[in-house]
């Protein structure tokens, strides 16, 4: 294959991944050999086209594919446990990226005039009805959410205020754009079914990246 990609095999890989994430949904595979299946599947899929292997294009993500399969095995690879001479705590990391996007539903809600309690509870649903957690595998309360809200600022996982501002400035319009609002003043307040449906877009968003 070169050029565009074979639509019949891009087809099957769509097929592919479809059934990974329905397996590893129905627990049937845990997390880690999913993901190290869909990295096959991708990889197999570009490898179909002769330039990636002329160019070793995918030689980071064949790194990557054979680091997941060590760790699944019980090792660890160099490349998922070298912290590469870094010092203090891990900034930007993946709990950083949820807290800035729970954070961010969280705002949205409390600018339809929801209470902090009532804005955290539906938030809280929202989130256990779609399967998701913290990246430590706990639960997110409505508790957490109000504390992580408390934190800006002050005690927030480091990078998470940063991460915030980032998304709030260039994510959240696009999600407010689907509903017909441009980008909003700070005091602007939102109707309760825009911040519904705003909301449950981030929510989504966590979802399809993994969380």
């Amino acid at each position: 294959m070169g050029g565009q990609p074979d639509a019949a095999k891009y087809e099957a890989l769509i097929e592919q991944l479809t059934e990974i994430q329905r397996r590893a949904a129905a627990r049937k595979t845990d997390a880690l050999t999913a993901s190290h299946d869909a990295l096959c599947a991708v990889i197999g899929f570009l490898h179909a086209d002769t330039r990636v292997a002329e160019r070793e294009a995918a030689r980071p993500l064949n790194q990557l594919q054979f680091a997941v399969l060590d760790r699944l095995r019980g090792a660890k690879p160099k490349l998922l446990f070298s912290r590469r001479n870094r010092k203090g705590a891990p900034t930007y990391t993946s709990a950083v990226v949820l807290r800035s996007i729970v954070n961010c539903a969280f705002s949205v809600l409390r600018k339809a005039g929801m209470s902090k309690d009532e804005a955290a509870k539906w938030l809280a649903l929202e989130l256990a009805s779609n399967r998701i957690k913290q990246p430590s595998g706990k639960a997110i309360t409505g508790n957490a959410i109000i504390r992580w809200d408390a934190e800006r600022g002050g005690k927030s996982l480091k990078g998470s205020d940063e991460a915030l501002a980032c998304f709030a400035q260039y994510r959240l319009p696009a999600v407010l754009g689907k509903l017909g609002l441009g980008k909003l003043p700070s005091d602007t307040p939102i109707d309760w079914p825009v911040a519904q449906k705003a909301a449950g877009i981030l929510v989504c968003l966590l979802r399809l990246c993994g969380f």
